[in-house]
């Protein structure tokens, strides 16, 4: 009997014609035939079984019958689109080497530039670079205000009763800021912020190439005159342990920058396997044990989970594994991936925490009331549309299926979910099933909505190859770095043309351009089929929906520089979370 449950249960999970007519979808304590459907739960529950975590200790993977067979469909999926972006990767990279070739190698800064963007990269970035993040990679306020958008995942304000990260003498910094500021005085107005990748001194260097490391510090602050959020200091807490400013000379600074930078890329492709797959996919494997296939939420999330189970699998594969991608481009290697995502689970894994207003007034980067501290944050001016979006969207699906708090006190399945996301599916910091309201799982949905796309997207989808651009932007340092400063040559510390073309194909990996044409952008996340089971206030919603993502994606698409050169007091725009342009799904 437990087996024909499985096959069962299997059939309806992977929309098998042998699966049995379903009803509408609906609550447990309106279903009309409540015995089948625990069956059936009850099956699905035996048939996915919680394994050991992939890549570091973090979310457990699928394990058992169904668990097994959901990562193979998942991964065969992917696969047909890893087939198309393999051949637009391979045309690309073709007619980068034949440019390289023409020009006789890369022998300037200009050149990385000018071969590896000029009128390249045309199918698997057809968008182009982000405008002006090549133009203006030198200008500071470029490189802080990364940190504002593209990156904004790992800057913090530096608290007014907390230990200074490290030291800066007062002169410079009053130099730089001027008006006889320092750390300690920009520290007690709120205006100094840290970012801070020190702790990846720790982590081993991957040998295929031979690299070097650096585990930098930056001070930034909030200019008294200007309001303009800009670089103050970095340190590389190696070797000598040097600390740059924008005082020193233009080589000198601009090497210290690109050195951060190839910390914080590796930041940021760690952090967002923590803060996407590993979170949703834990509560995810949760629903999938105490969900029906017929619960409404349920039809929701597996819309959100497309290929979810590939992407550990992909990493274990193609990234993390010897020889990957990692141990060929990036500076530390697959160990200490691993050992990033496993430090990093219990405290960036944690669900409430990672709420947008949680995660950045935690870090100071908002106040109280939710405004920024910032004359201009556009990641937050983006991120938090697609957030309230999703809220609105949410508040709607919610209130049409529980009229009231008892409705969904009756809910059984939801408070299992709930209760078992927290404890066997280990998800970290995920409300605790007593404390269940129709607030509370409105905001859970909406989290799991945001992570599936701001959260992945802000970093892994199309934003490495669109604004993650060589030379500024390298995935490590090529030669030994400068025990003083001094430096006349940058050129040693860039990826020779092989590695750089290497380097831009992989980035060119997480971007989908065929994904607008396909209904698998984020405008379309619950479109017509995925709601037509669904209530008419929940169709509405949906319309709604896609109508405000539509009017962000135009407002998006507008934007351009200004008299001064600016687009969001930036030196470059900023389009990375254009919904009508990334998924609305973790895509690998």
């Amino acid at each position: 009997m437990r087996s024909a449950n499985c096959v069962a249960a299997a059939a309806v999970l992977f929309g098998s014609a042998l699966a049995a007519p379903i009803t509408d979808p609906c609550i447990p304590q309106l279903d009309p035939n409540p015995v089948a459907r625990a069956a059936a739960v009850s099956a699905r529950r035996d048939g996915f079984i919680y394994g050991p975590s992939l890549t570091g200790e973090a979310a457990p993977f699928p394990n058992g019958t169904l668990g097994n067979a959901r990562t193979k469909a998942d991964y065969d999926e992917w696969n047909k689109d890893r087939t198309i972006i393999d051949e637009l990767i391979a045309l690309d990279v073709q007619s980068l080497q034949a440019a390289i070739q023409t020009n006789g190698g890369l022998n300037s800064w200009q050149d990385y530039e000018r071969i590896l963007y000029d009128g390249q990269l045309n199918n698997t970035n057809p968008r182009g670079p982000a405008p002006g993040i090549i133009s203006n990679a030198t200008q500071d306020l470029l490189f802080s205000m990364e940190r504002l958008s593209e990156h904004p995942h790992a800057v913090r304000r530096v608290m007014a009763n907390e230990p200074l990260p490290f030291p800066l003498d007062d002169a410079i910094t009053s130099k730089i800021v001027g008006s006889e500021n320092t750390l300690q005085s920009l520290q007690a107005g709120n205006r100094l912020f840290i970012v801070d990748h020190s702790y990846q001194a720790k982590y081993g260097v991957a040998t295929v190439v031979e690299r070097f490391p650096v585990a930098c510090s930056a001070y930034f602050y909030i200019d008294p005159e200007s309001g303009n959020f800009l670089p103050l200091a970095i340190r590389t807490n190696v070797d000598a342990d040097l600390t740059y400013t924008p005082l020193d000379s233009a080589n000198d600074w601009l090497l210290a920058k690109m050195m951060f930078n190839a910390n914080d890329m590796f930041h940021a492709q760690m952090l967002h396997l923590v803060v996407s797959h590993d979170v949703t996919e834990s509560v995810h494997q949760a629903a999938l044990h105490t969900l029906s296939e017929n619960h409404p939420i349920m039809i929701l999330l597996e819309r959100l989970m497309v290929q979810a189970y590939s992407s550990r699998i992909v990493g274990e594969e193609l990234c993390f594994n010897p020889g990957g991608h990692w141990d060929q481009l990036m500076v530390f290697n697959q160990f200490g991936c691993r050992q990033f995502v496993t430090d990093s689970w219990p405290v960036d894994g944690r669900y409430q925490s990672g709420y947008l207003e949680n995660n950045l007034r935690a870090r100071g980067l908002i106040d109280a009331n939710g405004q920024s501290v910032f004359n201009s944050f556009p990641f937050y001016d983006d991120a938090k549309r697609i957030r309230d979006n999703y809220f609105t969207f949410f508040t709607s699906f919610v209130n049409s299926y529980y009229k009231s708090e008892n409705d969904l006190a009756g809910d059984f399945e939801v408070h299992n979910w709930f209760n078992e996301a927290s404890t066997l599916a280990k998800a970290q910091d995920f409300p605790q099933e007593k404390d269940l309201s129709k607030k509370i799982l409105i905001e859970v949905l909406t989290h799991f909505a945001y992570a599936t796309s701001v959260s992945h997207h802000s970093v892994n989808g199309g934003a490495p190859i669109a604004s993650g651009t060589l030379p500024f932007h390298i995935p490590a340092i090529y030669t030994a770095i400068p025990k003083e400063k001094g430096v006349k040559d940058l050129m040693p510390y860039l990826p020779d043309p092989a590695t750089a073309v290497l380097y831009l194909g992989f980035m060119a990996s997480f971007n989908r351009p065929f994904y607008g044409s396909d209904g698998r952008t984020l405008e379309d996340a619950f479109d017509a089929t995925t709601v037509q089971r669904l209530n008419q206030d929940t169709k509405s919603a949906s319309k709604a929906l896609l109508d405000s993502m539509q009017e962000l994606s135009q407002q998006i698409r507008s934007r351009a520089f200004d008299s001064q050169g600016l687009s969001q007091n930036m030196p470059f725009i900023y389009r990375t979370l254009d919904p009508a342009y990334i998924p609305f799904f973790c895509a690998v």
